[in-house]
């Protein structure tokens, strides 16, 4: 046989195998892809994201103590509060991953206490406090313990007229510095920018004309409005001021990135949700109908808008759907049914199922879908 010949036969053959490999790996890739998405539909998790894990957190914890996670501190580790079924006595823990819970505080409940203003930072975590007081006035004092609940000790009880709005940013811990806002007393609308060192000393204020509130960072929002033009970024550190654009019809409320804007009827009543940048640009329908807003923060990760709807239930206090919003993707994500509260912050989004002594808490880091 011709060297020519039998060298041209074992070119064939091989581009022939090579052929049938690219053929056996596109029909693999096949079989490994997810299911086209049904137009029209929510995506679940697994569809958007099929390596996207939720955990669950136990609802009691110490035998009969009820716990109510108020902050993520990694996907395994939360603060929050815990009650027993005697309630005589509320208390700030930490729950970690082996279940076991590290106690920061112990309050009588002939304190009335109230926690709020969670927040964590530079390996410390800060909270406020209000108890009844030993006068029966009341009294307020942002806390600061290291991230593990160690050391916990008052901060400051100089806090003005601090305005809270369940915002993850209503206390922020950066660079060193406790920060928050709080309102000006009198006629003249104004707030103040209050901060503290994380070790201690005296509270630092800038006072700021107009009503507004923290959306992290050195940036403040104006809070939700309606009328065209009263919504405004500011930073207030410099000063600068971003009008953000808004119609008569619409009530308007940002992010230092993104807005939420609730387009109203002719009743009063929002008939959907757009979402766009601060600049009016990039704007997007998110829902419509029954939908609703479940935070008050808008746009988690600069990416992520949390809603909640009529759903199905065993309980009337558990009865919604946990949807997310993926900004980028323009799509919604159905997290969960029959859930009661729905809650979120620093990247994370939790929600409540089951009622009386069966709830289990359900929380979703944001970081991790990519």
């Amino acid at each position: 046989m011709p060297h020519g010949q039998h060298r041209r036969r074992s070119t064939l053959r091989i581009g022939g195998v090579a052929g049938l490999v690219v053929a056996l790996a596109a029909a693999v890739r096949l079989l490994t892809l997810p299911a086209p998405h049904a137009p029209g539909t929510d995506w679940t998790l697994t569809e958007a994201f099929p390596s996207a894990a939720v955990v669950d957190v136990p609802g009691y914890v110490d035998g009969d103590w009820a716990y109510e996670p108020m902050l993520f501190l990694d996907e395994q580790t939360s603060l929050g509060t815990a009650t027993p079924s005697d309630d005589r006595q509320s208390a700030l823990v930490i729950l970690g991953p082996d279940g076991r819970i590290s106690t920061v505080r112990t309050l009588g409940a002939d304190e009335a206490p109230q926690f709020g203003g969670f927040a964590s930072g530079d390996d410390r975590i800060a909270w406020l406090e209000q108890t009844a007081g030993d006068d029966g006035q009341g009294d307020a004092a942002i806390w600061i313990a290291g991230r593990d609940g160690s050391n916990a000790r008052v901060l400051t009880r100089d806090l003005g007229d601090f305005a809270f709005f369940n915002s993850q940013y209503d206390l922020h811990i950066r660079d060193g510095w406790v920060h928050w806002v709080a309102a000006v007393p009198g006629d003249a609308l104004a707030s103040e920018i209050r901060s503290i060192p994380v070790s201690g000393g005296d509270v630092s204020v800038r006072r700021i004309d107009g009503g507004w509130q923290s959306v992290g960072g050195d940036w403040l929002v104006s809070a939700m409005t309606a009328g065209g033009g009263a919504t405004a970024l500011v930073n207030w550190k410099t000063g600068r001021r971003t009008p953000i654009p808004n119609q008569p019809s619409e009530l308007v409320s940002c992010s230092s990135v993104l807005c939420r804007v609730l387009v109203l009827g002719g009743d009063g009543g929002a008939t959907r949700i757009d979402v766009m940048r601060t600049d009016g640009g990039d704007r997007q329908r998110a829902a419509s109908g029954s939908v609703t807003a479940a935070l008050v923060d808008v746009g988690l990760l600069d990416r992520w808008e949390v809603y909640s709807r009529q759903g199905a239930g065993a309980s009337v206090l558990a009865r919604q759907q946990v949807l997310l919003y993926d900004v980028h993707e323009r799509r919604t994500i159905n997290l969960a049914d029959g859930v009661g509260q729905i809650m979120g912050r620093g990247g994370f989004v939790w929600w409540g199922s089951g009622t009386g002594d069966d709830v289990t808490w359900h929380v979703l880091d944001l970081h991790s879908l990519r």
